[in-house]
């Protein structure tokens, strides 16, 4: 994978109207889409009426659709903190991945959002992948119990101790 331009290069692009601002993303936030298709998922982000978006969905299937550059502020995180930061939107990257909440990612699905990450760390000064549980405690639980944390951290912290 490869980004250009903000855009990861080779994924389908789906603009989406609720974004705004320029940001320099330090985290990548991961979320589930509550939603029980990719196409309800993605035609909700990109409904103005909505008032949500992220930079990413990666549907069970592992297809990414990009839905706004990776320096534009995304509607993902809503009310938010992390390590003295509030607002998490004005610094994070969000990454919606096919998910009612309770069920078992796919293989194709975390090897997409692998890929995805990597790539995005290798352009990005990201700091860290967190959990919109992470920085909206007791308001949000995605990306939930079964998201495989122990594959996503060691991408960016080399002695990953199985907490987020």
């Amino acid at each position: 994978m490869e980004i250009k331009e903000n855009k990861l290069l080779g994924v389908r692009y789906r603009e989406t109207p609720n974004k705004g601002g320029i940001i320099e993303p330090i985290y990548i936030i991961m979320h589930y889409d509550e939603a029980s298709n990719a196409t309800s998922a993605i035609d909700w982000m990109t409904d103005s009426r909505s008032k949500v978006s992220a930079h990413l969905h990666i549907s069970r299937d592992g297809v990414v659709t990009q839905l706004a550059p990776f320096n534009i502020r995304c509607w993902h995180a809503g009310v938010s903190s992390w390590a003295g930061q509030k607002d998490l939107n004005s610094f994070s990257i969000g990454i919606e991945l096919q998910n009612e909440g309770r069920e078992i990612y796919t293989e194709k699905q975390i090897s997409a959002a692998i890929a995805v990450c990597q790539t995005i760390i290798g352009q990005y000064s990201i700091r860290d992948i967190l959990g919109h549980s992470d920085i909206a405690p007791g308001r949000k639980e995605d990306p939930g119990k079964q998201f495989p944390w122990e594959r996503f951290k060691p991408l960016i912290k080399e002695n990953y101790d199985g907490v987020t």
